[in-house]
């Protein structure tokens, strides 16, 4: 009430999986303070995004996201493909354009200074850039930054289909050469816009027949499969006191044969 709240230090850590990243956690106090945040961004918020936006949203989520993207395969198999996502998207995040961003929705000049208070309690390498994996406002901060490119792709360029799970996107089109002209005008608007590159490690425009890895899962418009990175993964970490956590997984992808026999192979692990 009477502004004299200041966050916390960080503790890090680092976590290697798929890929290394750098976890920020912030004390207790200051995550009560994340979930007042998030709860008041996301009643303000989430009515806006659009459909196909699946990471960190109620009735949403990396399984259903998995759905989609093998309903759109089936849905183009004679058209073509985009997938991409950002550079070390929560480090790249520049604050003062998303406070710009939250500010059009958000007029309680209370809640913005909170906010910023959130936001500058974390500095990755430059000032003013970045947010800590680790926070729970983090999550609703990178879904509005990245409203902006998901609108721009859904009403200016128009592909035949588009989604985005985190910062990773798949995005559809009928033919190669107006995909390859919705890519250009895509990598532009991240760059001039949201001040973000694309990973060209990951950029990869195909047909839809040749299939596409997205979250972890080979998808073809005829059938999918975990990939084999995740197996392995799977194999080396589970135990019986974390088999919940990948059950979900083994056993959504567990209808055709090579997967049922993984299921079953995992099960003797533990």
């Amino acid at each position: 009430m009477n502004k004299s709240y200041k966050h916390g230090a960080y503790a890090q850590f680092i976590v290697q999986d798929s890929k290394r990243r750098e976890i920020a956690v912030a004390p207790v106090r200051d995550r009560v303070v994340h979930r007042l945040i998030y709860d008041f961004l996301v009643q303000a918020w989430d009515k806006t995004f659009i459909f196909d936006a699946w990471s960190c949203r109620p009735g949403k989520g990396q399984h259903r996201a998995i759905e989609r993207a093998t309903s759109y395969m089936q849905d183009y198999a004679n058209g073509w493909v985009w997938r991409s996502d950002i550079t070390k998207f929560f480090d790249s995040v520049d604050q003062e354009t998303l406070l710009s961003l939250v500010s059009r929705r958000t007029t309680c000049q209370d809640a913005l200074w909170l906010i910023q208070e959130v936001l500058s309690s974390y500095q990755k390498k430059e000032a003013g850039l970045g947010i800590p994996i680790g926070n729970l406002t983090s999550q609703i901060f990178a879904n509005i930054y990245q409203n902006e490119f998901d609108r721009f792709m859904v009403h200016a360029l128009k592909p035949a289909a588009y989604l985005r799970y985190g910062d990773d996107w798949l995005c559809f089109s009928s033919n190669q050469y107006d995909l390859e002209a919705i890519r250009h005008r895509a990598i532009d608007f991240l760059g001039e816009e949201l001040k973000l590159t694309i990973s060209h490690r990951l950029d990869m425009l195909r047909p839809v027949r040749d299939g596409v890895t997205y979250l972890g899962i080979d998808i073809w418009p005829n059938g999918h499969r975990i990939t084999k990175s995740t197996q392995t993964r799977v194999r080396l970490k589970i135990d019986s006191s974390n088999f919940s956590s990948y059950e979900a997984l083994v056993r959504q992808f567990s209808n055709e044969h090579s997967l049922k026999k993984f299921y079953w192979e995992t099960l003797d692990i533990i």
